[in-house]
């Protein structure tokens, strides 16, 4: 409470955005910094980062129509992750239409990357803005808190893949199946590529959706090799 400035029933004002325990100093800044922390406060103490986070939206004006363009900030990024974390249905669809107006969302099909340029002109994409963008892309309802909590359970990965060249956007166990969505930079159903499923029981898979698949099981895991093609892919348990 002392750095966030929650012990009285009032909204906070101004919050502490970094303190120095050597020296004893609080960094002070208004509470629409709190944008930022509410995010790393948020999977530990929710109550007191939604109250932080609500007292930054005001602040930042972001309980209204948003102006465009907006400024660049890591904010407006951390801000639809806890929109979205807490089914902010409003405030996301406010910051979602800035964003797209705004920053400049960019396909590099060369090299199969996705980034937000932010008005910024520089030659390569600012690092902490577009990482708070991206994680906001994969964003939903708890899913930060539920990736927060420790400990992860052990599950099967996916691995060795050769990114961008091949990529997923679709992974996800079913009933003991695991279901992918092949993603390549560039079509070629003459050329091929390998991945691997290690953590998985060693067992037989049969393979439904696509042709020209092999499986190769051995004691590191199974050896999966595709045909560069984008197309739904799913591996059913078989035999031990």
């Amino acid at each position: 409470m002392h750095y966030l400035d929650l012990a009285g029933s009032q909204a906070p004002e101004m919050t502490t955005f970094y303190y120095d325990p050597q020296l004893d100093v609080h960094h002070r800044l208004p509470v629409s910094a709190a944008l930022t922390t509410a995010f790393y406060a948020s999977p530990q103490v929710a109550a007191d980062a939604r109250r932080l986070f609500d007292a930054g939206c005001v602040a930042a004006g972001f309980t209204g129509t948003l102006p465009t363009p907006i400024t660049p900030s890591r904010a407006v990024g951390s801000s639809l992750v806890l929109a979205r974390e807490w089914g902010l249905a409003e405030l996301e669809d406010r910051l979602v239409e800035a964003i797209e107006a705004s920053y400049e969302p960019t396909w590099d099909r060369d090299l199969g990357e996705f980034t937000w340029g932010l008005g910024l002109n520089e030659p390569y994409p600012r690092g902490q803005y577009n990482a708070f963008l991206a994680a906001a892309e994969a964003a939903g309802p708890g899913r930060w808190t539920a990736l927060s909590a420790a400990p992860i359970p052990t599950c099967p990965q996916l691995v060795d893949v050769d990114v961008p060249t091949m990529a997923f956007s679709r992974a996800e166990w079913v009933d003991g199946n695991l279901r992918l969505r092949l993603a390549p930079l560039r079509e070629d159903p003459s050329a091929t590529t390998t991945f691997r499923l290690v953590g998985a029981e060693p067992r037989n898979w049969d393979v439904h959706g696509l042709d020209g698949v092999r499986l190769d099981l051995s004691t590191t895991g199974l050896t999966i090799t595709v045909p560069l093609v984008a197309a739904d892919l799913e591996l059913i348990r078989g035999s031990y």
